[in-house]
C-alpha cells in the first residue's frame, strides 16, 4: 500500500476522525451456506462482466476466452463455482484418532483462506455500497469515500461512527466489528501509528513490540553464518519501508536506530 498516496488521494477535506475496526473472528466465524452464496454471486459476475466462457490456464498464465481447445485447461463459471465449493466442504483436521469435517469457518494459513474471506466480505460490501448508490443516497456513500480495508482490518477517515451503528446493515450478523481505539485523532493501522495534526495527518512506523520490557533482535548480524547479500537485501527493503511508511525525517531516523543500533538508545 502506497501510504503518501492514500493520504494525499482521500483528504481533499479536513479529517475530522479517524477510526480502525477489525472483525474479531473473521476466518472461524464465517458460514459456509453464505460463504457459497457470495463466492458464486461474484464468479457469475466476474464471468457476464468479461462476456467470456471459460477462463483459460497455462503452465504461465490464466486468461479469459470464448474458445475452448484440447490442450488447454479452459474452466467455466459451473465448473469454478463447483471447484470452490468442494473447496469448503471438504476441510478436514486429524485429532488423535479422529478425523474431523470444518463445517463453519475457514482454516487460517491456507493458500485460499485470505482470498475467500477478502472476496466474502467485499461482496457484502458491493452490495451494500452498489444499493445506496441506486438510491442516489450520496449522504451516506460519502461516509465510506475515505474507507479502506485490508482483509479484516479497516480504517476509516471522516466516517463519524457510521459504521458503528451500521455495521450489521453491511456484514452478516455472525461476524462482529470491534475497535480498540482511545479516541478518534489517533489510530494503529497494520504497521502504522497515524494522527490528525492541523489540516492533515501526520504517520509514521508502529511496531507493537517497542512496548516489550525486554529487547528484540529484529535482525541477524554479519557476523553470523547467512549470506551477506541477503542480509544487505533485507537491510535496504526495510529502509524503503521506513522511508515510505514515516512522514517525518525524525521518525525514519528514530525508527532505524531502534531497529538497526539500538544500544545508542540505551
Amino acid at each position: 500500500m502506497e501510504v503518501h498516496k492514500l493520504f494525499q488521494n482521500s483528504t481533499k477535506n479536513k479529517p475530522r476522525n479517524v477510526i480502525t475496526y477489525d472483525f474479531s473472528t473473521l476466518y472461524t466465524s464465517i458460514p459456509h451456506v453464505k460463504l457459497k452464496e457470495e463466492i458464486k454471486l461474484l464468479v457469475e459476475k466476474a464471468y457476464n462482466g468479461m462476456n467470456k466462457k471459460f477462463i483459460k490456464v497455462t503452465k504461465s498464465r490464466a486468461y479469459w476466452s470464448n474458445s475452448k481447445t484440447t490442450h488447454t485447461l479452459g474452466v467455466t463459471c459451473n465448473e469454478l463455482t463447483h471447484m470452490i465449493e468442494w473447496l469448503i466442504d471438504n476441510t478436514y483436521v486429524i485429532v488423535g484418532n479422529q478425523v474431523l469435517r470444518q463445517t463453519i469457518g475457514i482454516p487460517m494459513g491456507t493458500d485460499c483462506a485470505p482470498f475467500l474471506a477478502n472476496l466474502f466480505l467485499f461482496s457484502y460490501e458491493f452490495r451494500y455500497l452498489n444499493n445506496l448508490l441506486k438510491q442516489r443516497n450520496f449522504t451516506v456513500l460519502n461516509k465510506f469515500r475515505r474507507c479502506v480495508r485490508y482483509i479484516d482490518d479497516v480504517l476509516l477517515i471522516n466516517n463519524d461512527n457510521f459504521l458503528k451503528s451500521h455495521k450489521h446493515d453491511i456484514y452478516p450478523k455472525e461476524l462482529d466489528l470491534t475497535s480498540d481505539d482511545k479516541d478518534d485523532q489517533q489510530v494503529h493501522f497494520l504497521d502504522l501509528d497515524i494522527l490528525i495534526v492541523g489540516k492533515g495527518f501526520s504517520y509514521k512506523i508502529y511496531d507493537k513490540r517497542d512496548n516489550f520490557d525486554f529487547p528484540i533482535v529484529n535482525y541477524p548480524d554479519l557476523s553470523g553464518n547467512i549470506p551477506s547479500r541477503q542480509s544487505y537485501s533485507v537491510f535496504i527493503s526495510q529502509l524503503v519501508r521506513y522511508a515510505r511508511g514515516c512522514l517525518h525525517f525524525k521518525d525514519f531516523q528514530l525508527r532505524c536506530i531502534r531497529n538497526f543500533w539500538p544500544k545508542i538508545l540505551n
